[in-house]
């Protein structure tokens, strides 16, 4: 099933299937560095009290997105 990475609940884990973070600019080439890509596993860790910002576990490192980014990127739960 596929999903918005924003739409992750706490300790969900899915694979990223798409990311267009070309409407980015620099952090979008950034995200892509860390491995915001295809076929990579990635785990919503905790999401902030207003809901925005929301940490990602991904490559072993813990990355806070806003939603506008994380509705970018498109993932499917595993």
């Amino acid at each position: 099933m596929m999903k918005q990475l924003s739409e992750l609940k706490e300790n969900e884990t899915a694979v990223i299937e798409s990311a267009d973070l070309s409407a980015l600019s620099d952090s979008g080439a950034f995200l892509k560095e860390i491995g915001f890509v295809s076929g990579t596993v990635i785990k919503c860790l905790h999401r902030s009290f207003s809901g925005d910002p929301t940490a990602y576990l991904i490559k072993g490192a813990v990355i806070a997105l806003r939603r506008s980014d994380s509705d970018k990127i498109k993932c499917r739960i595993i």
